[in-house]
């Protein structure tokens, strides 16, 4: 009866200890999934790929429109070489965002933004700085308030970043 017992421990212990709070990527919680990106495991917690967000996940990632924590990890087009560091948590969120609107889950090659005003000859273009993030979040929030309000596929295909000096690397 005691080695009964003992197991019976043993195994309540090493539920409570070892279990984890799963992600599914195919029906994602979004906020599970930024407290994923910002702790900096997500290649080893989930892998490489970017989950199966729908449109009913945008508003949610825009509660995160002003974050613009740098973090090291998050999941880029499978097809692209390019991995730019630090990512920006806004940035990589928009790019998320403009995934799900346009129905490819990969809008570009990676989640950077650069500012095609601002060319230099050694470096190219460059990145947006941290305010001009924050310009970019008022663009996404102002966009979802009018999409609320009329839903069409015309609405939700619009180049949100069309009157601004700034793409999708």
């Amino acid at each position: 009866m005691k080695i009964k017992a003992y197991y019976l421990t043993v195994c309540v212990i090493l539920t409570v200890c070892c279990s984890k709070d799963d992600f599914n990527l195919h029906d994602p919680d979004v906020d599970q999934f930024v407290r994923i990106v910002k702790a900096g495991n997500y290649f080893t917690e989930i892998g490489y790929e970017l989950p199966d967000f729908t449109m009913n996940h945008i508003d949610r990632l825009l509660h995160y429109s002003q974050d613009t924590s740098q973090i090291e990890q998050f999941p880029t087009n499978p097809i692209s070489s390019f991995y730019t560091t630090p990512k920006i948590l806004n940035e990589c969120l928009f790019w998320t965002i403009d995934g799900i609107r346009f129905q490819n889950k990969y809008r570009s090659l990676e989640p950077c933004l650069i500012d095609t005003s601002d060319l230099t000859e050694n470096f190219g273009y460059s990145r947006l700085s941290g305010d001009q993030l924050l310009e970019v979040a008022t663009l996404y929030e102002n966009w979802y308030e009018e999409y609320e309000k009329e839903q069409s596929v015309a609405l939700r295909l619009i180049n949100i970043l069309e009157n601004t000096n700034y793409i999708w690397r």
